[in-house]
């Protein structure tokens, strides 16, 4: 969407200028109109006066999903303060951090002016706002309590994203002490050795096996580097390329969900998230099977999404949901029980709450108690390479020494 620069004169008859976006000149001139302001001047914005955001930014604008949880909190407060739809998505347009999430704003709050309800104008951007986000903001119109639904909307978002960063967390520790651990090997490999060994070489003695290990390792990252960091590079390529087809998230999903250490934190996690969705989705008026169709889609779990496409069916056929669960196998015992509670009392929405809480909070012990474990084991293995590296360098100069005596 092209951004304008104008000049105009406001109702109290103040020269005002600023830039904004909009599809062609006419729409700006509504647009300024709307807002009380006679335009006097209007050109189309150069490249250096655009934001950089926008130069990148492709036709559909997409915000993060930090910007969708400060988009959805922002509107439930002005809505909640009486001020109307059209007039809270203009002053959202207006306080917007980024050209993207002022474009958005820009393009929903045209639509709904034009008769549009909030959520059709906010299916036009499926990148930022997911059908279970669509579906809630749905029921909240459909039922007329639009303003309740979007703080609900906004406590699920907190605690999907505080889930997020919990489990991110738990992958980024060990990946960033093995990855700088990786660093000081090479570095000692390719410029520390090399001293050493003209040194060792000098007494012209034997060199024991551990050394002549090290040495020739060292020769090898020296006369290789680039076919290493090339095939290093082009194997992580390949990777992330797999992970992002159907089939490579599946298998390592799965694998994850086997691993010792990471499986029971994966299963949790998927739990956690699967329970809190379904009971915002039910707590909303969204049927259950609807629900689970939305589910399946936000879960980011291949063994749980697949789980979860299994339940639809069977449920289909009069089944209970938890009888299907307890049967599949993936979800803990307690979580099934909990479920099957919620069946039986009629109150499953605050039952699979209560199980979110639970395994969040169930998370988070998990994430401290896997730090814990893993640092002491990275530590003594990273340490055990470098010190043997160093031992095996010394072994000649030990023996020189004893020579001497």
């Amino acid at each position: 969407m092209p951004e304008f620069r104008y000049e105009g004169v406001d109702k109290g008859g103040k020269r005002v200028k600023g830039q904004l976006s909009a599809a062609t000149e006419g729409d700006l001139r509504v647009l300024l109109r709307a807002k009380g302001v006679r335009p006097v001047r209007i050109a189309t914005a150069s490249l250096a006066q655009r934001d950089l955001g926008s130069l990148f930014s492709s036709g559909v604008p997409n915000i993060t999903p930090l910007e969708v949880l400060h988009f959805t909190r922002q509107l439930q407060v002005l809505t909640g303060a009486g001020v109307p739809l059209v007039q809270s998505l203009d002053i959202l347009g207006d306080q917007a951090s980024t050209a993207n999430l002022r474009n958005l704003c820009t393009g929903v709050k045209n639509k709904v002016s034009e008769g549009s309800f909030l959520w059709e104008a906010l299916s036009a951007y499926p990148k930022s706002f997911p059908r279970l986000y669509l579906a809630l903001v749905r029921a909240g119109e459909s039922s007329g309590a639009l303003d309740q639904m979007l703080r609900r909307l906004t406590g699920y978002l907190e605690d999907a994203d505080r889930l997020k960063k919990i489990l991110k967390s738990a992958m980024m520790y060990p990946a960033i002490v093995i990855t700088i651990g990786a660093l000081v090997v090479t570095a000692m490999l390719v410029f520390v050795i090399p001293k050493f060994e003209d040194l060792i070489k000098g007494a012209g003695q034997e060199l024991p096996g551990p050394t002549q290990f090290v040495i020739d390792l060292s020769h090898f990252m020296g006369a290789y580097w680039y076919y290493i960091g090339g095939g290093l590079f082009m194997a992580i390529f390949m990777l992330r390329r797999f992970y992002g087809t159907p089939e490579g998230r599946a298998l390592f999903d799965r694998a994850m969900f086997r691993a010792p250490l990471f499986g029971p934190l994966m299963q949790k996690g998927g739990t956690a998230r699967f329970t809190r969705t379904l009971a915002t989705l039910l707590s909303s008026g969204v049927s259950l099977l609807d629900a689970i169709d939305i589910c399946r889609q936000t879960i980011d779990n291949a063994v749980l999404e697949e789980a979860v496409g299994r339940v639809r069916v069977e449920i289909e056929q009069g089944k209970g949901l938890s009888q299907v669960f307890a049967r599949l196998n993936v979800f803990p015992k307690m979580a099934v029980q909990m479920m099957s509670v919620g069946e039986n009392t009629g109150q499953l929405d605050k039952m699979l709450e209560k199980v979110a809480d639970f395994y969040e909070a169930e998370v988070e012990v998990l994430v401290g108690g896997l730090t814990k474990l893993i640092e002491p084991i990275l530590l003594v293995f990273l340490g055990g390479t470098v010190g043997g590296m160093m031992i095996a360098m010394y072994l000649p100069i030990f023996k020189m020494g004893d020579a001497i005596k």
